[in-house]
């Protein structure tokens, strides 16, 4: 998709939302949108549903214990504070993954799940590395916090974060003996980014003399593992005035112990280079991952202005890009391929999947997504490398590394499973009730009309006549539409005839796989 020699507009769209625009709008901010979702959009102004999506939400109730093996915690109470055991620490972190994905499967009509798993992403840490699950919570909350925040804010929290000194060794860092590893990463994948190489190892944005300087600046930093809190070593600190090169106007930083980090941050941030380079990767993230010359001059270079004109703060460039007639063109609708974690929990939430009651049983649940989306190679957690995932960076093919032998037979297998047996855990089964589905449709024994209202719940496109027909012959082959409104008439008559509902919930789920195989149902 290229917009080579296209107008385009951040100008907010006119009018209030239909249904596709709504559609297209939730289909990028949240994990899966519901029917009643979208429907509590349409006739809103596009101001009103973008205020909606950017309010701050409370603080979620930590994770808790849902494995009787953590001998030390009671089931059903949290662990966050609890004293670190390599043992029960495997308990928790299998509790704070399936925490994590339940705030996303039951999340409301909000930015901040899509965001916290984006700046997860950007600011990556991995669990085998890092261990400790009540130091991966505090980092949990800090990317949450700043969700829709301040850049800059959440830059400098991550810098001392005790998982981010473990990951990327700022807790061995100091004077005696630098670790350029966080400094590094700190100026080409956090914040500023490379720009054009100049000299070996030197480019546009930074050099190999700027990393060494960011690292001693950095030095001193420790982790408690006791109280899961970083704490400043003085001793361990280099005490020299730090020397930038030109790429930062020659700045000097002398010593200032530990407020030293803050004014590299602000180094870095003075550089509009660095609003441009995130607001090129929340562009991937929510929009579409191809960014031509004529994006680069006409989205991404205003969108930056506004970051950075708005000293970093998230939520204007977030209300412009959500807002405008460029979001909302035609041509990106269901242009991204989901990534895993939209594939399965949009099932859940797109098919309405009921929860059990008992909260045990749910984060069992919940844990068996996260090994689907593993599978599907989206371990949330442990991205492959410091990069994050390679389908947000990687060119030229970005989104479709998704899709490959492995990976589309095991998101086969996944709606086959829930639209079929379903998931047993416990005594609670989780399964689609197409039945749920049909209750939304207005005239479900019109074959016509349900047809395409599955396709308008579940696709993020509307559907060709080539394809109605390939979703009729999957629904009632060899059939007449007459047939099903008599054996739809018959259910509703007497929906107590279990024979019936049978007759008619079988057609559903043949309906229903039918559409998860669709190539459109990989898309957002």
């Amino acid at each position: 998709m290229t917009s080579t020699g296209k107008s385009l507009s951040l100008q907010a769209i006119s009018g209030n939302l239909d249904y596709d625009k709504a559609r297209h709008l939730l289909s990028r901010c949240l994990f899966g949108a519901r029917k009643s979702e979208i429907d509590s959009l349409i006739g809103k102004s596009i101001s009103s549903a973008v205020s909606m999506l950017l309010q701050n939400v409370d603080t979620p109730p930590p994770p808790v214990t849902y494995d009787a093996n953590d001998l030390d915690v009671p089931v059903g109470e949290t662990w966050i504070n609890a004293a670190y055991n390599s043992t029960y620490n495997t308990y928790r972190l299998r509790s704070l993954r399936s925490w994590w994905i339940s705030l996303m499967m039951q999340q409301g009509i909000s930015l901040t799940e899509k965001m916290t798993l984006f700046w997860h992403n950007h600011f990556v840490t991995e669990t085998e590395t890092v261990t400790y699950a009540s130091m991966l919570y505090q980092y949990n909350q800090l990317l949450r916090k700043y969700a829709l925040g301040n850049f800059r804010q959440l830059t400098y929290e991550m810098t001392i974060n005790p998982a981010m000194l473990i990951y990327l060794n700022g807790e061995s860092n100091k004077a005696t003996a630098p670790n350029e590893n966080y400094g590094r990463e700190l100026l080409e994948l956090f914040t500023i980014g490379k720009g054009p190489l100049i000299a070996d190892g030197n480019y546009t944005n930074y050099t190999e003399t700027d990393i060494k300087e960011a690292a001693k600046v950095l030095t001193g930093w420790r982790v408690n593992r006791t109280t899961y809190t970083s704490y400043f070593d003085s001793t361990r600190h280099d005490k020299t005035t730090k020397v930038f090169t030109e790429a930062f106007d020659k700045a000097n930083i002398a010593n200032k112990d530990a407020d030293e980090y803050k004014l590299l941050v602000d180094m870095i941030f003075s550089k509009k280079e660095t609003a441009r380079f995130i607001t090129r990767e929340i562009y991937r993230w929510l929009m579409y991952y191809q960014i031509d010359q004529n994006i680069e001059q006409q989205i991404i270079e205003p969108l930056a202005t506004t970051l950075f004109d708005n000293n970093y703060e998230l939520k204007p460039m977030l209300e412009q890009l959500l807002s405008s007639e460029h979001f909302f063109s035609s041509d990106y609708f269901g242009s991204q391929i989901k990534n895993p974690m939209d594939f399965t929990i949009g099932v859940f939430r797109k098919c309405e999947i009921a929860l059990s009651s008992v909260v045990q049983t749910n984060y069992e649940m919940w844990n068996e997504v996260f090994y689907s989306c593993r599978n599907m190679e989206m371990a949330i957690g442990d991205p492959p490398d410091v990069a994050g995932w390679p389908e947000y960076y990687k060119e030229p093919a970005y989104y479709q590394l998704w899709i490959n032998s492995a990976t589309v037979p095991v998101r086969t297998t996944y709606t086959d499973t829930y639209v079929g047996s379903g998931l047993t855990k416990g005594n609670f089964k989780y399964v689609i009730d197409p039945f749920i589905l049909t209750a939304k449709v207005s005239n479900p024994g019109d074959v016509t009309t349900l047809i395409n209202s599955f396709a308008q719940i579940l696709l993020p496109v509307p559907i060709s006549a080539a394809q109605f027909q390939q979703l009729r012959d999957a629904f009632i082959p060899g059939f007449t539409d007459g047939t099903w409104a008599s054996e739809w008439n018959k259910y509703a008559t007497n929906p107590n005839d279990a024979t019936q509902k049978t007759t008619i919930s079988n057609k559903l789920k043949a309906l229903l796989k039918a559409i998860f195989r669709m190539p459109e149902f990989y898309l957002n």
